[in-house]
């Protein structure tokens, strides 16, 4: 109000000639200001003192603390801490309020201030990642210098213009947390305190709380605009793997909570193809889908009343379980699933900056290009037919190129440290012809997913996915699976990524091919990266 006020007595001053509206605005800066030169500051166990700086443009202000363990002196343009020793197994933190002026003319500018207690986990200590596993209620620090594993950018050429170190981070945010069963209560207790950037040591640090699940820490430059953020998997249960195609395969998906059938929290996250930031599946339980009935030539058995019953059951109960997934918990962003077009980009790096700077943001595949086509690429737009040929993905390996056999990441993997998204062959071994592999026969369905008989035995749950236009569905009823291969150059899959997937109850492993490009926004588009499905980890094995 006082700011609107005075911009108006600038005009009628200005308007008149009374004043000089450069002397104004000098006055204008004589409003009093108070900045400080850390708006955090991290105190390792044992340490007592730490100095900030204060710039204010009025000669006396003072400081107040929040918590009685730390006290404060002020002098001159500096703040000194004095902080009690932490006797406590996790970190504390406390916030020092700086006060310039008096009232009405007043500034204020808070110092959150973190000590570590006596149990802290680096969790980048065995080497960074996008992810990292983190137990209930304890205190981590983790590597924030260091884009997702620090190794390859898969052909992207994101590395040509941003390093593999990260510059200018200012503070970190929590960007969401959810829980798996919808109770926007719970999700608040995952990530237990606002998280802290310790600019001088460049690590994150943050305090998980008593509930279970997901969580996306960012870290944000001084205006805001983030430049990496980090997936926080907190789950208590041991992480395990077993063996199958020459691969440890984890016992769970990615962001899930344990791997039993019928439980919601076996989903775990959703991931476009290509990018690191995770998605939120349904949150609604698992429902049992009803089947037609059929010979073994496909001939239905079912008189037409019979059919038609059937299927109105089938979409009751798709409507109940398909429900986009909005929890935040005490999260600064708020979810985009449907309505962003990728924007149009022919060269590398693509749209990838756009994609990390919008972590809660599906990016939909393209319906707007000439003739018609859709282009199902979030990252990439070339036309590899020729002028006035067919759209197509690119050639990328943004997770990586590994062959079968081996599994090493890129930058933008999903996975924790020691894991990787799966293989080429991960599941089969693709026809190059028609770009999939017929795999049923290795597979035995169960509730609400399959078990692989042919692999390492596990169950897969029918997780869902969000589609190429950002809608979610298939929850408990179709397959899908990413893996890192691609067909970027194939006429055959349109440039689509290899996904293990169901159609007509037969599971296939490569990319469904388009039958009619001008309806590619139906099912068959699996492979489309635009997609977003989970992914099974597997144990990182370097040549």
């Amino acid at each position: 109000m006082k700011r609107n006020l005075y911009i108006t007595i600038i005009s009628i001053l200005a308007a008149v000639g009374c004043a000089d509206p450069a002397q104004v605005l000098q006055a204008e800066a004589e409003y009093a200001s108070v900045s400080l030169s850390s708006s955090s500051v991290v105190l390792e166990n044992g340490e007592q003192t730490k100095v900030v700086f204060v710039a204010s443009n009025r000669e006396q202000w003072d400081a107040v603390s929040s918590a009685d363990w730390v006290d404060v002196s002020v002098e001159d343009n500096s703040l000194t801490l004095y902080v009690d020793a932490n006797e406590q197994s996790g970190d504390r933190m406390a916030v020092v309020d700086v006060v310039a002026g008096v009232e009405p003319d007043l500034a204020v500018t808070r110092l959150k201030v973190l000590q570590h207690g006596k149990s802290v986990t680096d969790l980048s200590k065995s080497g960074t990642a996008n992810c990292y596993i983190a137990p209930t209620q304890t205190s981590y620090t983790f590597n924030a210098k260091v884009r997702g594993n620090g190794a390859s950018d898969g052909y992207s050429f994101y590395l040509n213009t941003h390093s593999v170190t990260i510059e200018g981070g200012a503070y970190a945010m929590l960007a969401w947390e959810s829980t798996f069963d919808g109770d926007k209560t719970r999700s608040c207790d995952v990530i237990a305190s606002e998280p802290i950037y310790d600019a001088h040591n460049g690590t994150i640090c943050f305090s998980t709380g008593k509930s279970e699940g997901n969580a996306l820490i960012a870290l944000c430059d001084g205006r805001g605009k983030i430049l990496w953020s980090w997936h926080i998997w907190v789950v208590d249960d041991q992480i395990k793997t077993s063996f199958g195609k020459k691969l440890y395969w984890m016992d769970r998906n990615l962001g899930a909570l344990n791997n039993e059938v019928g439980d919601v929290a076996n989903r775990g996250m959703l991931y476009q193809w290509g990018r690191k930031e995770p998605f939120l599946p349904s949150a609604e339980q698992y429902i049992d889908m009803p089947k037609h009935r059929y010979d073994e030539d496909y001939n239905s058995l079912e008189t037409e009343e019979e059919y038609n019953a059937t299927e109105a059951e089938i979409i009751r109960i798709r409507g109940l379980v398909n429900r986009a997934n909005m929890q935040r918990g005490d999260g600064a962003l708020e979810w985009q699933y449907v309505g962003v077009m990728a924007p149009v980009a022919l060269q590398a790096p693509g749209n990838i900056e756009y994609a990390i700077e919008h972590p809660t943001t599906i990016l939909s595949c393209r319906a707007d290009m000439p003739i018609g086509e859709y282009v199902f690429d979030w990252y990439l737009v070339q036309d590899l037919v020729g002028a006035g040929g067919m759209y197509q993905q690119s050639q990328s390996y943004l997770w990586g190129n590994a062959q079968a056999g081996t599994a090493y990441k890129s930058i933008f993997d999903p996975c924790p440290p020691g894991y990787a998204v799966p293989p080429c062959g991960a599941f089969g071994t693709l026809n190059t012809e028609y770009a999939c592999t017929y795999v049923s026969r290795e597979w035995e369905e169960a509730s609400c997913g399959w078990t692989w008989r042919g692999g390492n035995g596990d169950y897969f749950p029918s997780s869902g996915n969000l589609d190429v236009s950002g809608l979610i569905g298939e929850t408990g009823e179709r397959m899908l699976y990413w893996t890192a291969e691609t067909f970027g150059d194939s006429t055959i899959g349109f440039g689509k990524s290899a996904t293990l997937f169901v159609a007509f109850n037969d599971i296939y492993y490569g990319v469904y091919p388009i039958l009619d490009p001008m309806e590619a926004g139906a099912w068959y588009s699996y492979g489309a990266r635009c997609y977003a499905a989970p992914v099974r980890c597997v144990k990182e094995q370097k040549n």
